[in-house]
């Protein structure tokens, strides 16, 4: 997994958590807090994922030119 890729997760998770927040506010619903629960376990495993991951470097590489 790359590191854009788990920062586009961690935000998808993000606005899951969001969400499933503000509806277990608004109904007191069980299932609401569950899915807040799951949301922000995956939230924090994509945050995670995203800084352990070295970054991408370029490697030097020799060009030969053909005369």
């Amino acid at each position: 997994m790359t590191r854009s890729v788990a920062l586009r997760a961690f935000w998808i998770f993000a606005v899951l958590t969001t969400l499933s927040a503000i509806t277990g506010a608004a109904s007191q619903a069980e299932i609401a807090e569950v899915l807040f629960m799951i949301g922000g376990s995956l939230a924090a495993v994509m945050l995670f994922f995203a800084f352990s991951v070295p970054e991408q470097r370029l490697v030097p590489v020799r060009v030969r030119r053909r005369r």
